[in-house]
């Protein structure tokens, strides 16, 4: 009699980031042909920073009005599946291409693109030299291999970097330099994805500093600039505790057993580095002292920057270009690791296609809000009608419903705006008197967007740091997902936890 085989559980595979995308661009397609027009009017407000009166143009929610024809009905238009509307916009078949083109125009993407893509190339040089390995091994040789403090230093130096900074795009460059070293300390990269771009997030959402999406989200709202700080350190203290506590205990899991890692497999290849490092034991020369010069300037420049001079993508991009040219020519001078100065660019082509993925992520999500009209609130837009329903549902439940549906719908906008500048700008002016209407301050409404906005980062294939640490982690969403699904189940709860208790206690 013969053993009956096995049956094997197949574990569910979510789908590919850009078919995640593609089915949404077809329901935006498919709404085109259902949701009538519409758009709002601006108005001009006036508010306070550091004693300096200032002014911008808002959203007025009361404006908005459908697009009606000479019939006096409202306009539906369906956008066409090749060649150039009437509207002056491309069809279906051309979304990707108005992404990454006219997206320049509407959320940045063409700027994060270009950020990405000298980002990856300029340390794609830098690690061609060999020295960031070197340094990693060094580091491991004089802690001994004891290293389980790591995960969770770093968790909280992130999650404070993002709090004071909001700038989500640091942790692209800086999580190349920790997910390696994780790897040498037999951690994995998903371990290097909490600490750096998780634990950034973290600091954002909860950030009560000057970060663009906290004072730009309050000014809007009509609040005072960074106002309701107590309630923010204390929900930062909380979720940084948590996130440092579950980051621990996944380190040391994955450290005892890695074969319970996602990421196993893609980390073979810094494995190997390290291995190949320790086979040939290179000794650390005078080139390798240069380098590892200038990329603790440059990081130390970066720093100084970002506190003083308020460093955007731009000055950092160019620092970390400057950088690369700097290590690639010392290390080509004195052959590092074999290094020749026709490898420069060679590096530098192959760092800048690791993270092209991201970048088409970003055109692909740019392109399916282009198809339903743009961000653009005086434009006529499907978008500009979906909000405005919006609203008027919101109104029509209880308070506390209410409250906690509007932080869900910043949560599930962001797949559709993953711009916190943009989401900002369209959905604010709309939550801040809905937040008066539900009898709650509009400090909740802030606290809602940037709590929604910030930690669906953490999941959603929109977002282009997402998706371009993961590509520097050799991580697949999909396994991101499957790894993390519990712990990103809880970040969504604490949000809403957090605005239940905004509600109850009056936070103003």
């Amino acid at each position: 009699m013969t053993d009956k085989p096995e049956k094997t559980k197949k574990n569910f595979q979510p789908p590919h980031p850009f078919l995640v995308i593609f089915a949404v661009m077809l329901c935006a397609v498919i709404l085109t042909h259902l949701v009538p027009l519409g758009r709002f009017e601006m108005r001009e407000i006036t508010y306070v920073v550091d004693g300096v009166q200032q002014t911008r143009m808002v959203v007025d929610p009361s404006t908005f009005r459908y697009v009606m024809d000479e019939k006096n009905e409202r306009v539906v238009y369906p956008v066409p599946f090749f060649g150039m509307s009437e509207r002056g916009e491309h069809g279906v078949a051309g979304f990707l291409f108005d992404g990454l083109d006219n997206g320049r125009q509407a959320a940045g993407v063409a700027g994060l693109a270009a950020y990405l893509l000298v980002i990856g190339g300029s340390f794609g040089v830098l690690l061609r030299t060999g020295v960031v390995h070197q340094v990693i091994l060094r580091i491991v040789q004089r802690l001994g291999g004891s290293a389980a403090f790591l995960p969770p230093a770093l968790f909280v130096l992130f999650s404070l970097f993002g709090a004071m900074f909001g700038f989500s795009e640091m942790a692209v460059p800086l999580s190349i330099l920790v997910i390696p070293l994780l790897i040498a300390f037999d951690f994995d990269a998903i371990t290097g994805v909490l600490v750096t771009f998780g634990a950034t997030q973290v600091g954002i959402s909860c950030s009560w500093m000057a970060t663009g999406a906290l004072t730009g989200a309050q000014t809007i709202a009509g609040v005072p600039v960074l106002s309701g700080a107590a309630l923010r350190i204390v929900l930062w203290v909380v979720l940084t505790a948590l996130g440092t506590a579950y980051t621990a205990w996944y380190a040391i899991q994955v450290h005892d057993d890695p074969r319970r890692s996602l990421s196993h497999a893609g980390d073979a290849f810094s494995r190997g580095r390290f291995e190949s490092l320790r086979a040939r034991r290179e000794p650390f020369t005078l080139g390798s002292r240069l380098v590892a010069l200038v990329v603790l300037l440059s990081l130390g420049w970066m720093l100084w920057g970002m506190l003083t001079m308020s460093y955007t993508m731009y000055e950092i991009a160019a620092l970390f270009f400057v950088m690369a040219l700097a290590a690639g020519c010392i290390g080509a001078a004195f052959h590092l690791d074999g290094m020749h100065l026709r490898d420069i660019p060679r590096a530098f082509q192959s760092g800048a296609a690791d993270l092209i993925g991201a970048v088409l992520v970003m055109g692909m999500a740019q392109g399916m809000v282009l198809l339903m009209g743009g961000i653009s609130p005086t434009s006529a837009s499907v978008l500009n009608t979906l909000l405005h329903w919006a609203e008027r549902a919101f109104i029509q439940l209880p308070s506390l419903l209410a409250t906690g549906l509007v932080y869900v719908f910043q949560y599930g906008f962001n797949l559709v705006v993953p711009s916190d500048v943009g989401q900002a700008a369209l959905t604010i002016p709309i939550m801040a008197p809905l937040a008066d209407s539900l009898g709650v301050s509009r400090q909740l409404a802030v606290l809602a967007f940037q709590l929604g906005g910030s930690l669906s980062h953490l999941i959603m294939p929109t977002s282009g740091c997402l998706i371009g640490v993961l590509s520097i982690a050799r991580v697949e969403w999909g396994d991101w997902l499957r790894s993390q699904w519990k712990a990103l189940a809880a970040v969504f709860g604490f949000g809403l936890v957090a605005m239940t208790i905004g509600f109850f206690t009056g936070y103003a």
